[in-house]
């Protein structure tokens, strides 16, 4: 297992970030959005992060991305075939960062599983 997020995982250009909103269905629960196209089962996730600055200061948002991300790579089976673009909603604040983990790992599951 790599322990780096490859550039290959991210999205990152704007067209695809604007794909994904038009032709993407959406998941939502109390903490996150999210935006999700299906491409092929053989192919790994890619993840974009949507992080408005009404959830805090720079470094609160950050420790939301890195949390994100790190969830994100270390589920590569939950992801497969997934482009993702999640948008935490506010409840996420009142989270440490196990349980913030730990919800994005079960909304991940709830996508896979649909």
């Amino acid at each position: 297992m790599s322990f780096t997020f490859s550039r290959a995982r991210r999205i990152r250009s704007p067209s695809d970030f604007q794909y994904i909103y038009e032709h993407g269905q959406l998941y939502k629960d109390e903490c996150f959005r999210i935006f999700y196209v299906r491409t092929g089962q053989a192919e790994l996730g890619r993840l974009g992060l949507s992080i408005s600055k009404k959830l805090g200061k720079a470094h609160v948002r950050n420790r939301i991305k890195r949390i994100i991300r790190e969830a994100f790579r270390l589920h590569p089976e939950l992801t497969r075939g997934l482009d993702l673009i999640v948008q935490p909603r506010s409840a996420v604040l009142a989270l440490s960062n196990a349980q913030l983990r730990q919800r994005f790992v079960e909304a991940l599951t709830a996508l896979s599983a649909q």
